[in-house]
């Protein structure tokens, strides 16, 4: 085993044409191992970017509520996937970003359990009051006759306008956990 003096050591990750850089501490005597993860390669990935675009409109599920929004992502999932198990696995991962450890952010977080998939608020505190002036709907909108079941991350409220601090890393974030969330849903 060697020593790592003054060199600093990384290790690269190649995941579904995504490159993870992640730095070693400079004094670590722990042989470093690599896992190999098989994801596949997200062809139906549509649009997934921290760049939003205007989405006219935006429907929460079949219930009549519909909203203006900004598109932050779609995804075409594949149609073996397990939507039940999927949405749970999604809504795991918006209730880890609550935890902070493993992705700090700016603002605290509201996880919600919403039909079709998960509610993420940004909360702010104002004059002793807790209001969600923007959040972030995780939608899983089941196949139907003309198209496939679709994954769709949509930034709605008030502010919905702004980019809300964090919003970013919770994207990249995303974007792992739906990597990881499609191999594991399958049927």
């Amino acid at each position: 085993m060697m020593a790592c003096g003054s060199v600093r050591q990384s290790v690269w990750r190649r995941m579904s044409g995504f490159h993870f850089h992640l730095p070693l501490s400079s004094a670590s005597l722990l042989s470093v191992h690599h896992t190999s993860y098989s994801f596949p390669k997200l062809h139906n990935l549509t649009h997934l970017a921290a760049t939003p675009s205007p989405l006219l409109k935006a429907s929460a599920r079949n219930d009549g509520l519909t909203d203006d929004g900004v598109t932050l992502g779609t995804v075409k999932l594949p149609s073996n996937t397990d939507l039940q198990r999927f949405d749970s696995l999604l809504f795991q991962w918006a209730n880890s970003l609550c935890q902070g450890a493993n992705l700090p952010l700016p603002v605290p977080l509201k996880v919600d359990k919403i039909a079709g998939g998960a509610r993420l608020g940004f909360i702010t505190i104002e004059n002793g009051k807790t209001e969600v002036l923007v959040y972030i709907d995780c939608l899983v909108s089941p196949s139907n006759q003309n198209s496939a079941p679709m994954f769709r991350a949509i930034r709605n409220g008030p502010l919905k306008d702004k980019v809300p601090p964090g919003e970013p890393r919770i994207m990249r974030s995303l974007l792992q956990a739906l990597q990881k969330s499609i191999e594991i849903a399958k049927l």
